[in-house]
């Protein structure tokens, strides 16, 4: 693979960023499932007065729907349990509710007991794709020395490669600091090792302290006169 397509979707009415094949990852996957591009529906308002929820089955949403089903009224008379937030309840945030009448960036923030609130979310621009809940982005062919020639990576790996000045090894990962996976700042970014040693004898946690010294200290590796392998990052 040498590069990613680019263009609008061939779909009508779709402004979308090529995936495969002429058209936009939601057209594709259509076109795989049924052989064709299907036709796209207009969105729709339940038709119980008063109710602003997008119409899911028999014109109605579904909780009216629910109602129905089990009682055979809507009982349009009394509101829903549960309101709807089509945005994310953080003043200024603007992106779709997702959990909690929050979207999924501020979700997980709450997850770690803190909003941040004034703190601006940040905002995933340019060519690239959510993987597994990582931004993946095509590599310059400049810096595929540092991907091991992988044309397309996780960004988080590529912004480590790059401050590291090489490529990073099997047993190395990259950390969020604050746990959104598409806040690829370098601030926001950790290198851990996932590196154990094989036993437990003192003589095997000796010889694994010392790698990691050759690895990532390179003061105390020029007092010990260690030696590291460029390509397995371990001492020869």
């Amino acid at each position: 693979m040498t590069g990613r397509a680019t263009g609008t979707c061939g779909a009508d009415d779709c402004g979308r960023e090529v995936y495969a094949r002429g058209l936009c990852g939601r057209h594709y996957k259509q076109q795989l499932r049924h052989g064709e591009v299907q036709r796209e529906h207009p969105v729709l308002l339940c038709a119980v007065d008063g109710c602003e929820r997008l119409a899911v089955t028999r014109g109605w949403c579904h909780g009216h729907y629910l109602r129905w089903s089990r009682t055979g009224d809507v009982q349009a008379e009394r509101p829903l349990a549960r309101p709807v937030r089509a945005l994310c309840r953080v003043d200024a945030c603007g992106r779709p509710g997702h959990t909690a009448g929050l979207c999924r960036s501020h979700y997980r923030r709450s997850l770690k007991g803190d909003l941040r609130e004034g703190e601006p979310l940040r905002q995933v621009t340019g060519a690239g794709s959510i993987s597994h809940g990582y931004w993946k982005v095509p590599v310059p062919e400049g810096l595929r020395h540092l991907t091991g020639g992988e044309a397309q990576v996780g960004e988080h790996r590529l912004v480590m490669a790059v401050l590291l000045g090489r490529a990073l090894l099997p047993d190395e990962v990259v950390h969020h600091r604050n746990g959104d996976r598409l806040d690829n700042r370098p601030g926001n970014l950790e290198l851990w090792s996932v590196a154990q040693p094989k036993g437990q004898r003192v003589q095997d946690k000796l010889s694994f302290a010392l790698e990691i010294i050759a690895r990532y200290d390179p003061e105390g590796r020029a007092a010990l006169g260690l030696d590291l392998d460029p390509q397995t990052g371990c001492t020869p």
